[in-house]
């Protein structure tokens, strides 16, 4: 029950990280997604700065060599995601765009079957993508038709994502190799080293770009905040309950974005959230359980 809680939080913070990121990406046209990460990941790599204090390993250091490329590559294929993340929030709603994430699964299977080919699929996993696939046709039809560059966009972005998980999950037990014990610590220390360097490379391109209100920092400090608390309840779930119940609850974000949509719509904040009918919220949300099922399914 304890890990079905974790998992649920993390869910739902991070359904309103995203709705954040799109706010950030609305006002503030003019900055561009890299102004905007950079930003964000300053926040998030002092916070993981002050993580680290609690987590930290001297084998780290001893070991760099063997963590290094999974390190890298994580940060890397994270930072490629979110970029294409708020590309595609400058003209979709979260409510469509986050359970568009579940997309992942597809590129997940990829990768396991044709690059490290690593696993074999049976029933349940097909089933998995067609409900996925469904899923995705489900919501495009579910009020404005997604443009063919915003659709492409959250393909890319769920590209970036899967080769970060893989990234991270070798990561995680590259630590555990090198004698960080446990789970829980090992993934704490992980999100932490990556966002620390995440940190430190926005410390260095920061500079290069045009200096900005303290408004823009405003804007885009919720979204640091709740999407580093998400990652600290998420790894806190999967300690828990383990990796694959946890990426199932996980998938009740686009449910949580979805419901948080239709409270910002009522609530008259047309600029992140259109007002949709009865009808199309309830096909949503359709799709969303859909998303939930294939994830379910894929996991069996």
């Amino acid at each position: 029950m304890t890990g079905i809680l974790l998992g649920s939080i993390a869910a739902f913070c991070l359904a309103l990280a995203y709705v954040f990121s799109s706010q950030a990406v609305r006002r503030h046209r003019d900055i561009g997604p890299i102004g905007l990460l950079c930003r964000a990941h300053l926040i998030m790599g002092a916070l993981s700065l002050i993580g680290l204090c609690f987590t930290w390993s001297p084998l780290v250091l001893s070991h760099f060599a063997a963590i290094a490329w999974p390190l890298v590559g994580g940060v890397f294929f994270y930072l490629w995601g979110q970029t294409c993340l708020f590309l595609a929030q400058r003209k979709v709603d979260s409510s469509r765009v986050v359970p568009l994430l579940g997309l992942k699964l597809i590129v997940l299977a990829v990768i396991n079957l044709l690059i490290l080919k690593n696993a074999s699929y049976g029933f349940w996993q097909w089933l998995g993508i067609f409900l996925t696939l469904a899923s995705t046709a489900l919501l495009n039809n579910a009020g404005r038709r997604i443009g063919i560059d915003s659709f492409a966009w959250v393909v890319l972005t769920c590209i970036g994502y899967a080769s970060s998980d893989t990234c991270i999950t070798e990561l995680v037990h590259r630590l555990q190799g090198i004698g960080v014990t446990g789970l829980a610590p090992s993934s704490l220390l992980g999100a932490f080293l990556s966002y620390a360097l995440c940190g430190a490379l926005s410390l260095a391109v920061l500079p290069w770009l045009p200096r900005q209100s303290r408004q823009v920092w405003r804007t885009v400090t919720p979204f640091a905040f709740f999407w580093l608390l998400a990652m600290l309840f998420l790894f806190a779930c999967f300690s828990s309950i383990g990796t694959v119940n946890g990426n199932i609850i996980q998938s009740t974000r686009g449910l949580f974005a979805i419901l948080i949509g239709a409270f910002l719509a009522k609530a008259g904040f047309t600029e992140l959230e259109e007002k949709v009918s009865r009808a199309v919220f309830f096909r949503r949300l359709l799709a969303a359980f859909m998303m939930i099922a294939a994830i379910v399914s894929f996991n069996s």
